[in-house]
């Protein structure tokens, strides 16, 4: 739980998202515009600076990282 709440409040905190009730942690961040190509680019450094992991193109290709369970279920894989 505590990777879905960092990442929730890195969101929260970063991309300007009030108290908006659409905003969970199986919400679309592109489809529903929480974030954008350019705030895709951002989330991918959070994640690799704050867990000391590396997100590769085939991880992006692999994986689909479209809601904060998705990016989770990534960083957990990868921290094995």
């Amino acid at each position: 739980m505590e990777i879905k709440e960092t990442l929730y409040n890195f969101l929260k905190e970063n991309f300007g998202i009030d108290d908006d009730p659409d905003f969970t942690y199986d919400a679309h961040l592109f489809d529903m515009g929480f974030v954008d190509s350019l705030g895709a680019t951002e989330i991918i450094l959070f994640i690799e600076e704050h867990w000391d992991i590396e997100i590769t193109q085939k991880d992006l290709i692999l994986y689909p990282m479209n809601t904060i369970e998705e990016i989770a279920e990534v960083i957990e894989r990868k921290l094995g």
